[in-house]
Formats: C-alpha cells, sequence, structure tokens
C-alpha cells in the first residue's frame, strides 16, 4: 500500500504476536503524539457518550462508523486507515480481515467489566483496543487483565491502561479478559473491530 499521511499517524508501535494466553500483541505507540492527544481532548468534550449497563459492565460508549469526526481526527475512520489495520492484522495472525465496527468507550468512577470473551461465533474474530487516558496513575485502577481461563482468579497478564498504548487480539471461547474497577478517573478507550473474510 502506498504509503499516505494519514497511515504516519498509526504507527502502531511494539507489535510483535505472542500466544498466551490467547493470541495477542501490545502496542506502545497507537498514535502519533499530537494525534493521541487530539483524540483525548475530543473524548473529554463531546457530548456523544450513551450509557450502557449489561450484566458484567457498566461504561459509556458511542460508535464511530459512519461518523463525521473532527478533521484533525478524520483519519480515525477513513477508509485507508481501516485497510491499513486489516492489513497490519493479516500479517501479524496470518488471516484476512476486515474492520467492522469502530466504538469508544468511557469508564468512570466505579466502573469495570467482569471477566468474558467476547466471543459470538464467527462475527467477530479480531479486536485492536487503543488506551487514551490523561494522567493515569496505579492507583486509579482501570488495569486490562488477561486470563487462562474464566476463573478471576487465573489471571496470566496484568495491562496498564497507559496513554496511547493498546492490545490486539484473536477473539476465541477463550479469550478471557476484563478491566479491574476504576478509581477517580476517567477511561477511555477505541476499539476496532474485525471479521474474517472468509468464514
Amino acid at each position: 500500500m502506498e504509503t499516505l499521511p494519514e497511515i504516519q499517524n498509526i504507527p502502531l508501535q511494539g507489535s510483535a504476536l505472542k500466544p498466551d494466553p490467547f493470541p495477542h500483541f501490545s502496542v506502545t505507540e497507537a498514535f502519533s503524539a499530537d494525534k493521541a492527544e487530539q483524540l483525548l481532548a475530543w473524548f473529554e468534550k463531546t457530548k456523544l457518550w450513551s450509557f450502557t449497563k449489561t450484566n458484567f459492565y457498566t461504561q459509556y460508549e458511542f460508535s464511530l462508523v459512519g461518523l463525521e469526526l473532527p478533521e484533525p481526527l478524520g483519519f480515525l475512520n477513513s477508509k485507508d486507515t481501516l485497510q491499513f489495520l486489516a492489513e497490519r492484522f493479516n500479517n501479524l495472525f496470518g488471516c484476512r480481515l476486515k474492520v467492522i465496527d469502530i466504538t469508544a468507550h468511557k469508564l468512570i468512577d466505579g466502573h469495570k467489566m467482569g471477566v468474558h470473551n467476547d466471543f459470538i461465533g464467527k462475527d467477530e474474530t479480531h479486536r485492536l483496543v487503543i488506551q487514551i487516558n490523561d494522567n493515569w496513575k496505579d492507583e486509579k485502577g482501570g488495569y486490562l487483565m488477561l486470563f487462562n481461563s474464566k476463573q478471576p482468579s487465573d489471571v496470566a497478564k496484568i495491562i496498564r491502561p497507559l496513554h496511547n498504548t493498546g492490545i490486539g487480539f484473536e477473539i476465541s471461547d477463550r479469550s478471557f479478559h476484563a478491566v479491574s474497577a476504576v478509581h477517580d478517573f476517567t477511561r477511555y478507550t477505541l476499539v476496532y473491530t474485525f471479521n474474517s473474510l472468509y468464514i
């Protein structure tokens, strides 16, 4: 693919696939620094957030699919960006994928996500979660945790929600993960969901 200016905003630095506890990779720099700051500023002021509560999580969210974004952030849901992300996932996971959803999530004080695997069959096969958080400290919580099984005590990996970092992973019946309770903090994430072209 020809390198386009907006693609340079998504370096996805630090991505190397790891097999356990399920196939995933970590991202140490998801966006360019200025775009990450612009995204955080937009998350903080937008009124698009909608409250959602289920039996295992509570959060605010909204979809970016088809959404007209502020000019500096238009790359987030552009055709070129979605193709770039699909190709990066193709290379890492060895399968042909396409982005089918883009969602922003916001957790505030007391919000958390219980252990779950995101598995709904073949409709969603992979996910990229980008963390956009300002001045996070350990005591603020909101850790992303990966598990060896559905047991809450069976923690395999704990990921700190540092600003402009992320994780990509394969969704399956064993991709158990959770988010610990947030304390006096607002935890933002941008989530790209993928689907296999051959299902």
